[in-house]
């Protein structure tokens, strides 16, 4: 398959989005995902160091707040394009770090994307607000030797 192939290969239908419900798009939120994968996280640290991975954890974290909010403006402004750009940066970011429910949820809003769907991103507030105080807690275990860039703003 090339990649002309596969940019064509239409995805699988995804449920429609109940815009009532507070829980992530096309059930990302039915598994029992990792805040943070430690496998994955020390893949990153074997790839980069530790440092270079403390440094990506912790601007992840700061970067958070506002790719979620672009994420939500896009959304909220039935932007598909903006939209679909700023949840795979998010989805790329999370993936790379093992920030497994993040990244299920933005898979969830690509699929409604993808689908021609604008989701309503109920959940985003308040996944932002769990994620984020979860997140900086499994970061700050994952580099107890002092190998941290700036704290995560808060």
């Amino acid at each position: 398959m090339t990649l002309g192939d596969a940019m064509n290969k239409p995805l699988p239908e995804a449920p429609k989005p109940d815009h009532q419900a507070t829980k992530p798009p096309s059930g990302a939120g039915r598994t029992a995902a990792a805040v943070l994968n430690p496998m994955v996280l020390h893949t990153l640290i074997e790839h980069v160091g530790s440092t270079a991975a403390a440094r990506f954890a912790h601007d992840f974290l700061n970067l958070l707040e506002r790719r979620l909010t672009q994420v939500d403006a896009a959304l909220g402004l039935a932007d598909p394009v903006s939209a679909l750009d700023a949840v795979l940066i998010l989805k790329a970011s999370s993936a790379m770090l093992g920030a497994e429910q993040m990244t299920l949820y933005c898979e969830g809003l690509e699929v409604e994307l993808r689908g021609h769907r604008i989701p309503r991103a109920g959940a985003l507030p308040r996944l932002a607000a769990d994620f984020t105080t979860a997140l900086a807690g499994a970061v700050a275990a994952a580099f107890p030797d002092g190998a941290k860039g700036p704290a995560p703003a808060r």
